[in-house]
């Protein structure tokens, strides 16, 4: 027996032990143990297996974060390649030193992850100007598209055949890449486009079209013509991109026109169109009711009222100033025209209004400036040359020298009923004194000057009579007299005054 067990127990590892069961019957219990040994064994071995496994997964998570990733990063088309331990897009693109701002559309989204061999898209968004021509105002909004194409269906617009899309006067091709523009001013030139009036689009309306006529164009554009619709141009006229086509209905009208009634057949997208070619146009200030910008009336009766305006004019002129500017190199007196100016008028208007003959309005306008006067644009010198002169006076320094009309005075003869003996200065009125103007005497009073066949004199009198401001009185005492009237020069004599007057006037 104890052969025998030692036989069983040599056998246990080849786990056959079922036929060993029948022949001992102790051995269930042996067995149930060794199962409990074998299980608690089995568990804290599939407690390291799965500890071994986390610590590899970790690691693998820690080696995958921390290893570099090729990045293909396109900016507005342009790409470039970056290597990077960084996951979020963010990360990434700080890490490129690429900059964003909030209107910029990012792909994939700032925040998210991305893995190894992964993409990142950003488009810049471009302000597009765009002249689309033919009287339509110009459209201006932002685009993320880099093809001109594509740019003109951000605005709701498509290209069509021959139609051309400039840009810096050049044409750019619809497939052309825009890449890293931030501005764009594009010109979109309809090639088979036309407008087309209706009494529905008096203003007209901007129209695709194509064909050899105009019937053809009508009828690419989707356009049914009748025979009771005028088409203007005629149908059969040949076709050029650009042009207009006016497609309206005839119409039965009845036109009263100075108690007159005429039937005619027309049509136009207004009255007035329809008038005109009826053969009665408006003349004039005529008016008609509807009134000429109106759509035809549904009866198709028009008033045309015959209406006349009269104006008067009670006006009086502006006159022109003179806007002088200082020129160092033009000598003292002289002087140059740079623009010409002109008076205006300054005056009431008064209108008379007559409806068939009869006047129905007479209106005077308040006064007001009728024509704008316009500033004449001189230069004046301001160089000032010291020179002498010999005369039987002796020698005389001057520093300037004026043609003037000159007359003469003496106490008792002065112009009036009684003898004057003094003078505006308060000297008295003798030789070696001289009378000016007021505006010249607030200038020039108590300057020296000289006179050619009078000798030096002061300027002390201030003229009642002289007419103009060029226009010098010589006076003399009643029993020296001698009369003047003609044309002589008046100089000037230094020292030059510190209030210097530049211009004479």
């Amino acid at each position: 027996m104890e052969n025998r067990n030692r036989f069983i127990r040599h056998n246990e590892g080849f786990s056959c032990g079922t036929p060993g069961t029948r022949d001992n019957p102790s051995l269930p219990k042996v067995t149930a143990q060794r199962e409990r040994l074998r299980g608690s064994r089995s568990k804290k071995r599939g407690s390291i297996l799965i500890f071994a496994a986390s610590l590899i997964l970790i690691g693998s998570l820690f080696l995958f974060s921390s290893a570099k990733k090729t990045i293909e990063i396109v900016v507005s088309g342009e790409s470039r390649t970056v290597h990077t331990a960084a996951s979020r897009v963010s990360d990434v693109l700080r890490e490129a030193g690429i900059s964003y701002t909030a209107s910029d559309r990012i792909r994939p989204g700032l925040n998210e992850h991305i893995g190894n061999c992964g993409r990142i898209s950003i488009d810049r968004p471009v302000n597009v100007s765009l002249d689309v021509g033919n009287g339509i105002a110009d459209l201006n909004f932002t685009s993320y598209q880099r093809f001109g194409g594509n740019i003109l269906l951000d605005a709701g617009l498509r290209l069509y055949p021959g139609d051309r899309l400039r840009w810096n006067g050049s044409e750019l091709l619809p497939s052309f890449p825009l890449d890293g523009i931030s501005g764009l001013n594009l010109v979109l030139e309809r090639a088979d486009t036309f407008t087309l009036i209706t009494e529905n689009e008096p203003g007209g309306k901007l129209t695709h079209g194509s064909g050899k006529s105009v019937f053809d164009a009508l009828l690419s554009a989707g356009i049914k013509v009748s025979k009771s619709m005028m088409v203007i141009p005629d149908g059969d006229a040949a076709f050029e991109p650009g042009m207009t086509i006016e497609v309206l209905t005839l119409r039965t009208l009845q036109i009263s026109k100075n108690g007159n009634l005429v039937m005619a057949v027309s049509a136009g997208a207004t009255v007035g169109e329809a008038l005109a070619r009826a053969g009665m146009p408006l003349t004039g200030s005529d008016v008609s009711i509807p009134a000429a910008g109106e759509a035809l009336p549904d009866d198709g009766r028009i008033l045309i009222v015959p209406v006349s305006d009269e104006f008067s004019v009670n006006a009086e002129p502006i006159r022109k100033e003179t806007e002088w500017t200082a020129n160092a190199e033009l000598d003292l007196d002289d002087t140059r025209l740079l623009a010409e100016g002109s008076d205006g008028l300054r005056g009431t208007i008064t209108r008379i209004r007559k409806e068939n003959g009869e006047t129905v309005l007479e209106k005077t306008y308040p006064e007001t400036i009728l024509v704008q006067p316009v500033s004449e644009k001189r230069e004046y010198g301001t160089k000032i040359n010291i020179r002498t002169l010999n005369t039987p006076d002796g020698t005389i320094e001057y520093y300037r020298a004026v043609n003037v009309y000159a007359t003469s005075y003496s106490p008792c003869r002065s112009g009036t009923a009684s003898c004057i003996t003094g003078t505006s200065s308060g000297m008295k009125v003798q030789k070696g004194v001289i009378a000016v103007t007021s505006g010249w005497y607030n200038q020039f009073g108590g300057q020296s000057v000289y006179v050619p066949d009078y000798g030096k004199a002061v300027i002390a009198d201030v003229g009642g009579g002289i007419p103009g401001r060029r226009w010098i009185d010589l006076a003399y005492e009643d029993d020296n007299f001698e009369g003047w009237s003609r044309e002589t020069t008046l100089y000037f004599l230094t020292p030059v005054p510190a209030d210097m007057v530049w211009v004479l006037q």
